[in-house]
């Protein structure tokens, strides 16, 4: 009986234990800043010796969302009232945020940030002082997305898309859903990826928006050196930039066939494969790619022209396949004569097919990198014509 009474005792006191044990630590739901994006940009009137950016960000304001959202205006009707954007100058992010915190009732959370947007000017300057605290804090989300503005970045954030409730939101959704099939945008690179190619000494190539009036437009690519941004890609230079990179490219290529008499022609990419193997010849590398492409007629200037002439057919194949082998040219030879930056990864895969080498020469890679060549080879085939005959 006194080992019941000792056992019953026991259960009890720690039954009392738990259900007065509360979270000491906990905030509630309504006190959070909910962070969408973050832009990052030099401040106007900052002198060179003050080193300061200014960071811009987009905060989610919850209970205006839920109320649009019931409207049925297909997301954010405008969201002009479902975001709030507070810039702030300071030395670093880490000043930044306590500064919000001292402006702002609710504490930073960055669980639901899509984006973060570098600004030309500062991209330029380099971005590597401002991006330490992204891959350091805990609570920054490795899949947050990451592209560079071709003006400022706080522009960005001014810009309400109508058919979602954020800026974030929109081009999040762009870079994971029309990236796919279009040819003009880049593949998305997060901090995750980022991290890993700062810390082997990689370049990257970022995809580019640009605010024009009340529109946002993201195509192109900024490449970078290291850490800083040389150039510009355009959204057409883009479709090369992905297959040498050894990623597939769908969308629209347009040719021109003035003999045929069918005038302007567009040929949709439906599907693509592309193979890239580097290729070491004495002291120096080749990069050895095969393109294979299949895609449809989606459209002819001249509507009465006969699309069934198999001559026709095979001169779109050969006309395709020659701005296919001109364009991966030309922006590969960009790359290594004009901004010598290995923004394709082909570094990385000299380190997986010749490891020893690459162990005793990663650190003078960019000496081998301008000297590489190009071996390029493409197979075109139109599939299908269409439904006028």
């Amino acid at each position: 009986m006194r080992g019941i009474r000792c056992f019953i005792a026991v259960a009890l006191t720690m039954g009392i234990a738990l259900v007065q044990t509360g979270c000491w630590d906990r905030v509630e739901i309504e006190k959070h800043a909910f962070i969408l994006g973050i832009g990052l940009d030099i401040p106007e009137k900052a002198d060179q010796k003050d080193d300061l950016v200014m960071v811009t960000y987009q905060i989610a304001l919850p209970a205006d969302m839920v109320g649009q959202a019931g409207q049925g205006n297909g997301g954010g009707g405008g969201g002009s009232s479902s975001t709030l954007n507070i810039s702030i100058e300071a030395k670093n992010l880490a000043v930044a945020e306590q500064t919000l915190m001292a402006t702002l009732n609710q504490i930073p959370n960055y669980t639901h940030n899509q984006l973060v947007v570098f600004g030309e000017e500062l991209a330029r300057k380099g971005i590597g002082d401002y991006i330490d605290f992204f891959f350091r804090d805990p609570r920054v989300r490795q899949r947050t997305k990451v592209v560079v503005c071709q003006g400022k970045a706080g522009d960005v954030f001014k810009t309400q898309p109508r058919t979602v409730q954020s800026t974030s939101q929109y081009i999040s959704d762009l870079l994971d859903e029309n990236e796919k099939n279009s040819l003009m945008i880049l593949m998305p690179l997060d901090f995750g990826l980022m991290q890993r190619h700062f810390i082997r000494k990689l370049d990257v190539c970022l995809p580019r928006v640009t605010v024009k009036k009340d529109t946002l437009t993201l195509e192109g690519a900024g490449v970078f050196s290291g850490d800083r941004l040389v150039d510009w890609f355009t959204g057409s230079e883009v479709m090369s930039l992905k297959w040498l990179h050894g990623e597939p490219a769908k969308g629209t290529v347009d040719i021109t066939n003035e003999k045929s008499g069918a005038g302007n022609i567009a040929f949709k990419i439906i599907n693509n494969n592309i193979s890239i193997e580097p290729v070491k010849k004495n002291n120096s590398f080749s990069l050895k790619a095969k393109i294979d492409v299949e895609g449809d007629i989606s459209e002819i200037q001249n509507v009465v022209f006969d699309t069934y002439d198999t001559k026709f057919i095979h001169e779109v194949e050969k006309l395709t396949k020659q701005r296919i082998i001109q364009s991966c040219s030309d922006v590969f030879n960009k790359l290594v004569d004009e901004y010598k930056t290995d923004c394709i990864e082909f570094g990385r895969r000299v380190q997986n097919y010749y490891p020893d080498f690459w162990e005793k020469n990663k650190d003078k890679w960019k000496e081998y990198f301008v000297n590489t060549t190009l071996e390029l080879e493409v197979d075109v085939k139109v599939r299908r014509l269409g439904v006028i005959k």
